[in-house]
């Protein structure tokens, strides 16, 4: 019977903390655990701003997600966000190490991808990740994987996604708080891209948008690897900020009713220039007890097509329109937003789709919507890490994955197509 390892993903954001707990075998991904949707507090677009509160509510999702799974948590795969995310490319070179055969071994690609990852950054700054999109075998392009290959002159070109040294140590600091070590901090735009994208969407071009409570983060993928990411200050959370306004309601009431539009519009496929049937509001006390259905939707497209004009300027500004043929994918939790395919059409002038987590069995009714993306993607992250240093096999000691040669290499691999 093989060994089975236990891997725990903590998404948190800015209006929500979800915490997914698998067991992994050799060739399938088992959710056992999951807290569901526990309210954020002390988080404000993806920054620590209130540790206690912050600890508090990473707890409570914590718990709730052992006591379905019946384990202890002792380390996960923990996905950070906000504005002070930022990436660029880079370059790396070296000479193969001399050799009977002069074939590239793991150790130099290992070597490549370290002076690929020596950039001049501000000492408030720390590097996330460090994706090989290329590598160069004497002059050779477009290759891959070079292991094996024959060569004198390694180079490869990455994507290197770097952060706010202090916002990524609040976020460590609150989750070790509740004896809980982070293997890794994943960027969740790399996390969703994990649990909704396809290896062919990644391959010839697509733009993966998951648009949270506070933040929108973007990922561009081409040729197999990613090439752009940005994340912008707004989300959800403005939609609803919005209709409490237009309403003069509460915001918890804004929420209730953007929520039960947005399901109406998705069983019902309500066309969102149609008046239709006014919309019941008479249980939030608010000053009438019918609205026209079309006065909100003009409410929440006008938030939305801010979005995704802003994400358009993005995408221009970074060289890359027309190159994302296989269009656009949403996720997060205001993916379900009523309109957002619609406005994403408009504005991005591309073919889009809305995805949800892929890859894993067990609990999926649990976390089949949008929302649970970065959580689900945190874990199959890790599981590429796992499964490619051969960690499967035995205990791992303090939740720290071990810095051999072999398995940064791995580490690094598992950003390939």
């Amino acid at each position: 019977m093989p060994r089975e390892k236990i891997i725990t993903g903590i998404d948190i954001g800015s209006t929500k903390i979800a915490t997914v707990v698998a067991s992994v075998s050799d060739n399938k991904v088992s959710v056992i655990g999951v807290s569901g949707n526990v309210p954020s507090k002390g988080i404000n677009k993806g920054n620590v701003v209130d540790i206690d509160s912050a600890v508090e509510a990473i707890s409570q999702s914590i718990e709730k997600a052992e006591r379905m799974a019946g384990v202890s948590i002792s380390n996960a795969f923990v996905t950070i966000n906000g504005s002070h995310i930022e990436n660029l490319n880079s370059h790396g070179v070296v000479a193969v190490a001399p050799s009977e055969t002069s074939d590239i071994t793991r150790e130099d690609v290992s070597r490549v991808i370290e002076a690929a990852q020596a950039v001049s950054l501000p000492s408030t700054r720390e590097i996330i990740h460090v994706i090989p999109r290329d590598f160069i075998v004497n002059s050779q392009e477009g290759i891959k994987d070079p292991v094996g290959m024959s060569g004198v002159r390694l180079e490869v070109e990455t994507n290197v996604i770097h952060g706010s040294a202090t916002a990524m140590r609040n976020i460590s600091k609150c989750v070790n708080k509740v004896a809980v070590d982070v293997d890794e901090l994943v960027y969740s735009g790399i996390a969703s891209a994990e649990a909704v994208l396809t290896d062919t969407e990644k391959e010839l071009g697509t733009l993966l948008i998951d648009i949270g409570g506070g933040t929108t983060s973007m990922v561009a993928f081409l040729d197999g690897s990613s090439i752009h990411s940005a994340v912008l200050p707004i989300g959800g959370k403005l939609v609803t900020n919005d209709l409490a306004i237009g309403l003069r309601s509460r915001l918890e009431d804004a929420e209730k009713i953007k929520i039960r539009l947005s399901n109406d519009a998705l069983i019902s496929k309500v066309d969102l220039h149609d008046d239709g049937e006014d919309f019941d509001v008479s249980e939030f006390d608010l000053e009438v007890e019918r609205i026209p259905r079309i006065m909100l939707y003009k409410i929440i497209n006008a938030r939305l097509e801010e979005i995704f004009r802003l994400i358009a300027l993005e995408v221009t500004k970074a060289g890359l329109s027309g190159k994302l043929p296989a269009g656009v994918v949403i996720t997060g939790g205001a993916a379900a937003t009523a309109g957002v395919e619609r406005s994403a059409k408009v504005n991005l002038k591309m073919p889009v789709r809305i995805g949800t987590p892929k890859g894993v069995t067990g609990l999926i009714d649990e976390i089949k919507g949008s929302d649970s993306a970065a959580a689900v993607g945190a874990i199959l992250y890790g599981v590429k890490l796992y499964r490619g240093s051969n960690l499967l096999s035995f205990d791992h000691k303090n939740g720290n994955i071990g810095k051999s040669v072999s398995k940064i290499f791995e580490k690094f691999k598992s950003f390939l197509p």
